[in-house]
């Protein structure tokens, strides 16, 4: 299954959480905790802090060795227009201007005098300015000659708003500009963030990176959805990191799932629809369950690789689960015991619902950090699995399970 989908939107998606794992990096670097990080608000990236606001347009790439950035590249133009197009929302004198690139800059390109805030742009504007002539020569010429398509067809809106700009202006937006070049691409940002966590023993460090960044992708996703505000300030950022690294010091339980969304390659144990279809549940109950289930199998499974010894602790949980469950179905039995099997589906059933609705309510956590509900709605449904726990009174009978 390796062959490239000519379809495929790996590269937005891989842009999209290059963009994330950015901010959280240039967030954490930062050292005000008044520092606050929008996303695709202005720019790729927004930075406020000690009341300036830096824009950063991020350029990616998974190559090697990408090619350089010129006078002529379109990620040079691309990033200009789109500072162009939010020009009447800046106060320029309060705002820096970065366009990051994983690429570095041709060593010869008069763009090397944006790698540092000191450097006269002059010669710099001239140059712009000579390229951008150079584009709009040359499709008008070639326009006037009949040819088709356009030359320079992706870099002509940026040239042109570019020379629209009075020489002033293209001077001020330039001194307030900087590249960074030569970025991590985003299978190393991980990595560099780890490598920055300095307070935290080395050991613990990829582990801390690697919780940092599953909460702040949480934060980015409900953030776009409207369930949180789209500003995450750096405050939040070190709340979390110091509560990361508390959990880890105390080998506190960490519910890494309790809101996770199963991949749509999942595929649950045929035994919990079985079970749920024994006592006539519906799809959006088995739905739910099935959610659940890969919620507890997940969160047990990076349990157990981070510490084997917790394998014991799942154990016994289990346990105090399978005792709940067993006052109420065995009571659940005796009172079935000669009705219908239409009466027994609906004692059943509501024994399933009891397991989703009540029983996080009823019994204690397994550990005062685990708060959701997921994990014990999910072992009871990887419970049934083994058929150490059903819904139906007769299931261990009608699933053929052997005592």
């Amino acid at each position: 299954m390796d062959n490239k989908n000519p379809h495929s939107a790996d590269a937005a998606a891989l842009g999209f959480l290059y963009q994330a794992q950015y901010a959280l990096l240039r967030l954490w670097n930062e050292t005000s905790d008044d520092a606050v990080v929008f996303l695709e608000t202005l720019d790729d990236v927004v930075l406020k802090v000690n009341g300036e606001t830096i824009l950063e347009q991020l350029k990616h790439s998974l190559s090697e060795k990408p090619p350089a950035i010129t006078l002529a590249s379109l990620n040079l133009w691309k990033t200009l227009k789109a500072w162009i197009d939010v020009l009447s929302e800046l106060d320029l004198s309060r705002t820096w201007l970065h366009l990051v690139a994983v690429a570095e800059i041709s060593p010869t390109s008069p763009l090397q005098v944006l790698v540092t805030e000191d450097q006269s742009r002059e010669s710099l504007v001239l140059a712009l300015q000579e390229e951008a002539r150079r584009v709009v020569r040359e499709r008008t010429e070639a326009e006037a000659k009949g040819e088709t398509p356009l030359p320079h067809a992706q870099r002509a809106a940026a040239c042109e708003a570019f020379l629209k700009l009075s020489d002033e202006l293209q001077g001020e937006i330039l001194s307030r500009a900087r590249i960074k070049p030569g970025q991590k691409n985003i299978a190393q940002l991980e990595d560099e963030l780890a490598g920055a966590l300095t307070t935290v023993l080395a050991k613990d460090r990829a582990h801390v990176a690697a919780i940092m960044v599953e909460w702040w992708n949480r934060q980015i996703v409900h953030a776009h959805c409207g369930k949180r505000d789209k500003a995450i300030r750096r405050f939040e950022l070190v709340k979390r990191h110091m509560e990361i690294v508390g959990d880890i010091e105390n080998d506190a339980l960490i519910d890494y799932f309790a809101t996770g969304i199963p991949p749509e390659s999942y595929r649950s144990h045929p035994m919990v629809a079985n079970q749920i279809n024994l006592v006539g549940g519906t799809n959006a109950e088995l739905r739910r369950a099935i959610t659940n289930e890969w919620r507890a199998r997940e969160t047990r499974s990076r349990w157990t690789n981070e510490n084997p010894l917790r394998r014991e602790l799942i154990a016994s949980y289990d346990d105090r689960l399978t005792e709940e469950w067993s006052d109420r179905h065995i009571d659940m039995c005796d009172e079935c015991d000669g009705h219908s099997e239409d009466a027994k589906k609906e004692e059943g059933r509501k024994l399933l619902k009891w397991s989703h609705y009540q029983a996080p309510n009823d019994l204690e956590s397994i550990a005062q950090s685990i708060t959701t509900p997921s994990y014990v709605r999910g072992s009871y449904q990887v419970l049934s699995i083994s058929g150490r726990v059903g819904w139906h009174p007769d299931y261990r009978t009608l699933l053929e399970l052997e005592e």
